[in-house]
């Protein structure tokens, strides 16, 4: 298996050790999260082809996340268990828990209905209604709202999911209003924001497993009553029959069989398949009659065509969606870009070479760029190969150094400055600054940055601001919030404090935009 080849239980591990690492840091001993890629990376980038150039981001990530499997599962806890691996565990227990049950919920259901004591045939017409028509009707709303979902360019899902996503996503908006800087309401915006996050990049993909899990289920239950005819053809002598109160010929009953019975009667005739015009005579019960004018013949020659018809129209169908369930799955993990924020900066970690030595040059005029000295050439790795649009607010940007802020931001993104914008406050999308926006992208502009003061809280406006940008430049061009701590009288470009950038940090992934993120400029 190619190391680009990924699984559910991969991405889970994956954003967990992303996510780990904007909460924690995660240091390990002594090492920057920086350092600790950079060095994975020279460790495993022989493993992954530069010729690949679509596939090598992919292959990069992978080996990077196996190398961080090892180091945590190394760790001396006995709580370390990986989010990937318990979803591989409880999908497995579940589908074999769902399997059983169902089995033995059809196993017990055919059972009982098929009680024959002598007096009365099993009734064809009802036996399909409860265990053949039921399943139908509700393969069939699914189907439905399988294809409307396709025609409305919304992800294949069922209506079930669409309620739970659109409650969901009701409560989530109204969580991440709650102030994440305190107790609860921190947590839950977090979790909130994660919702969104994951549905946006990800989509069906962690849907498809509960998807499959009920198929799975009407899988069990069909082979169930599949297996509860054939113990009771083989074990007792079981009499089926038809009756109606319409004036029903058996002709007439004839026909609708044989037109059901049409998907396998190529190859198993009347009389195999399913019964003759002669044995549906014979087999029509009339009350007033009993049953001692109906042939035996007749009577046992329903259960081939109810058989098929369980295997035909429910079990068939399961399978086909199971399968389909999991070829759709595979398909979904292949086409993953891993485009979004977090994956672009920690690709930047580990491809940005680390400087072996460093030194500051203290100026009356301010703090100056850090100067270095490598035996490797640092290289740039732009996120999509072109340059960003830099957004300053007006109140800072007469103060703002150029050339070192291009160098910085380079430096800690990887994406070079390109055009810069002042913005004050802009109105709504018709704004004077939002059409110099739309003016100003273009197909070299694959990016944002935005400079925004840390130590200035967060407020509603400029997350406002945010969503009306987005609005203008798309889903998934990349934003970048680039934070700086309180001026000093040398210089505007200064260091964040710790508790300034947890609070920006936890606004930010409240917001549950993939393709939103904020650093620190400086790095601590």
């Amino acid at each position: 298996m190619k190391k680009w080849l990924w699984s559910l239980a991969d991405v889970l591990d994956l954003e967990f050790f992303i996510s780990r690492d904007q909460e924690h840091g995660d240091r390990n001993k002594g090492e920057t999260p920086a350092e600790r890629d950079r060095r994975i990376y020279l460790a495993v980038k022989d493993s992954c082809p530069l010729q690949d150039e679509n596939g090598r981001p992919s292959c990069l990530l992978r080996s990077w996340l196996s190398a961080r499997r090892t180091e945590f599962l190394q760790q001396e806890n006995d709580d370390n268990i990986l989010p990937g691996r318990l979803f591989d565990e409880l999908i497995s227990l579940c589908s074999r828990v769902f399997f059983l049950v169902s089995f033995i919920g059809g196993w017990g259901a055919a059972l009982s209905y098929l009680h024959y004591a002598g007096k009365t045939p099993v009734n064809v017409a009802t036996f399909l209604a409860l265990f053949v028509v039921s399943q139908l009707l509700v393969l069939t709303i699914l189907l439905f709202f399988l294809a409307a979902g396709r025609l409305r360019t919304r992800p294949p899902l069922p209506l079930t999911y669409g309620l739970v996503r659109r409650a969901v996503f009701f409560l989530a908006s109204k969580i991440s209003r709650l102030a994440p800087q305190t107790g609860p309401g921190r947590h839950l915006a977090t979790v909130s924001g994660n919702i969104h996050k994951y549905n946006a990049l990800y989509g069906p993909i962690f849907i498809l497993p509960f998807f499959l899990l009920v198929q799975l289920a009407a899988i069990g239950f069909n082979i169930g009553v599949e297996a509860a005819i054939l113990l009771k053809v083989v074990g007792t002598d079981v009499a089926f029959g038809w009756q109606s109160t319409l004036q029903a010929g058996a002709e007439g009953v004839f026909h609708l069989v044989r037109l059901i019975a049409l998907p396998w009667s190529w190859a198993l005739p009347s009389g195999i398949g399913y019964p003759t015009l002669a044995q549906i005579q014979g087999s029509r019960m009339v009350l007033k009659e009993g049953m001692y004018h109906l042939s035996t013949g007749a009577l046992v020659s329903w259960w081939p065509f109810l058989c098929l018809c369980v295997a035909v129209y429910g079990l068939l169908p399961r399978l086909i969606l199971y399968i389909s369930g999991r070829i759709a799955t595979t398909r979904l993990l292949r086409r993953l870009t891993f485009d979004a924020a977090a994956h672009r900066q920690l690709l930047h970690r580990m491809l940005t070479p680390r400087l072996s030595t460093t030194a500051f040059v203290e100026q009356p005029t301010g703090r100056q760029p850090k100067v270095a000295e490598s035996k490797e050439t640092p290289t740039v790795v732009p996120a999509g190969g072109g340059r960003a649009l830099v957004l300053i607010p007006d109140e800072i940007f007469s103060a703002c150094p150029r050339e070192e802020f291009a160098e910085l931001a380079r430096q800690r993104t990887g994406i070079q400055p390109g055009k810069y914008l002042v913005f004050d406050d802009p109105g709504d999308d018709e704004d004077p600054f939002f059409r110099e926006i739309k003016q100003a992208l273009g197909p070299d502009i694959d990016s944002v940055l935005i400079l925004q003061e840390a130590w200035q809280p967060p407020i509603e406006e400029f997350f406002a601001f945010l969503d009306d940008l987005r609005s203008i430049i798309g889903k998934k061009l990349l934003i970048t919030i680039l934070l700086i701590g309180k001026p000093t009288s040398h210089t505007l470009l200064t260091e964040v404090r710790d508790r300034d950038y947890t609070i920006w940090q936890q606004k930010i992934i409240a917001k549950g935009d993939p393709y939103l993120q904020c650093l620190r400029l400086l790095n601590p």
